[in-house]
C-alpha cells in the first residue's frame, strides 16, 4: 500500500524516524538509518545503506559511527565477506532511552553547577535556575525506572518465551 505521494509504509518509516531525530537535534540521516535497520532487520554494508537511503557512503559512515557508539547499531560481518555490517543493536530502545537519559542528567549537573553562581544576591533567579535543575533530575529518576521497568519486562517475556518452549 502506498501514500498519495507514492511512498510505501516502510519508506514513509524511515523518513519518519530521521524527522523525529532531527527533532530531538540529532542528525536526520541517522534516524533515517535508525528507522532502516529496525523496519527490515537485517545487516547493511555501508554501500547499501548509502544505496538504499540515497546518500554519500561518507555520511553513512559518520553516522554509522555515532549510532555504534551509543550502542543502537552494531558491527558484524558475514563469513567469507571482508565487509563490515551494521545491525540494529541488542536493545535499541533501551539504548535510546539511556542515551536521553544520559543528556537529562547531564543538564541537571551543568544547571547545577549553574545555579550554585548564584549565591545569596540574586536569590529569585536562583529559584527559578534550581527549580528547573529539579526538573531534569526527577526526569533522570523517572527515566531510569522506566529502562529498569523495560528490564523486568524483558525478563518476564524470557521467561514465558522459555516456558512455551521457545526463546530469544
Amino acid at each position: 500500500m502506498m501514500t498519495d505521494d507514492g511512498i510505501t509504509p516502510r519508506e514513509n518509516f524511515i523518513e519518519t524516524m530521521g524527522l523525529i531525530v532531527q527533532a530531538d537535534g540529532g542528525p536526520r540521516i541517522a534516524g533515517r538509518m535508525v528507522g532502516l535497520m529496525i523496519i527490515e532487520r537485517q545487516p547493511f554494508t555501508l554501500n547499501a545503506i548509502a544505496a538504499r537511503l540515497q546518500i554519500s557512503k561518507a555520511s553513512a559512515s559518520t553516522n554509522a559511527r555515532q549510532l555504534l557508539s551509543s550502542g543502537i547499531l552494531r558491527l558484524t560481518t558475514k563469513p567469507g565477506d571482508r565487509q563490515d555490517y551494521y545491525e540494529i543493536g541488542p536493545d535499541p530502545f533501551k539504548n535510546m532511552l539511556e542515551t536521553i537519559t544520559g543528556r537529562m542528567h547531564r543538564a541537571a549537573e551543568q544547571i547545577g553547577q549553574v545555579s550554585e553562581q548564584f549565591g545569596d544576591e540574586d536569590p529569585e533567579g536562583r529559584a527559578r535556575v534550581e527549580e528547573l535543575r529539579r526538573f531534569y533530575a526527577s526526569s533522570t529518576k523517572l527515566m531510569r525506572r522506566w529502562a529498569a521497568h523495560l528490564d523486568d519486562e524483558n525478563e518476564d517475556t524470557d521467561v514465558l518465551a522459555n516456558q512455551n518452549g521457545g526463546g530469544k
